[in-house]
């Protein structure tokens, strides 16, 4: 075998490691979990951005190393992760207009709520989400915070836009825990990880 041929051989095996090695790195950036428990690799896409009006799909499309693309109804999709985010499905008892709304609490309820897509920003026994929606006719994409303890099947909202934390409702959810609803009054703590942190380093038994 010549130099050229064993050049061309090694380019060749080089070419083959680094396009598995990228379908690999591929499959591992996205994923999601269906109802069936089944979990599917590829790239994710759960919203559509035209550069002027922002939505999120009716179906959450996943396309595979291959260049594959399936469709998923939202409902059947209990969680899904992309740009390093996780996100789960929960049936919530509110419209879309309501949950933007002053309401401090958010049943679960599978009979009468809408299904949306979480962010997890921190899961322990009381995890941190947040609910994501652009207003209608602007590409600001807002966000809702939301705490939930381990066992509730509600979540309260944590915080009221520019104004910080909603102390009040804070307080009172956190009665059982008297140090933290003390802190939150007196403003020791200011930001929604500092509540969360708190509660699961000091709070739990």
């Amino acid at each position: 075998m010549t130099g050229n041929m064993i050049f061309k051989s090694v380019l060749i095996i080089s070419l083959y490691t680094s396009i598995g090695s990228f379908a690999q790195s591929y499959d591992a950036l996205d994923y999601l979990v269906l109802k069936t428990g089944d979990t599917l690799y590829g790239k994710i896409e759960y919203k559509k951005d035209t550069g002027v009006n922002y939505k999120y799909l009716n179906k959450i499309r996943l396309t595979n190393a291959l260049g594959k693309q399936k469709r998923y109804k939202r409902d059947q999709v209990v969680a899904f992760s992309t740009n390093n985010f996780i996100y789960e499905g929960f049936w919530l008892n509110q419209e879309s207009e309501s949950l933007v709304l002053l309401n401090p609490r958010y049943e679960i309820d599978d009979k009468n709520g809408g299904y949306y897509f979480l962010k997890v920003m921190s899961k322990g026994t009381l995890s941190y989400y947040q609910l994501e929606w652009w207003e209608q006719g602007e590409s600001l994409l807002m966000s809702m915070d939301l705490l939930k303890k381990e066992k509730d099947q509600f979540f309260i909202r944590a915080t009221q836009g520019l104004f910080g934390l909603k102390r009040k409702v804070l307080s009172s959810y956190f009665n059982g825990c008297p140090s933290l609803a003390q802190k939150i009054q007196q403003k020791q703590l200011n930001q929604v990880f500092q509540v969360v942190d708190y509660y699961n380093n000091n709070c739990v038994k």
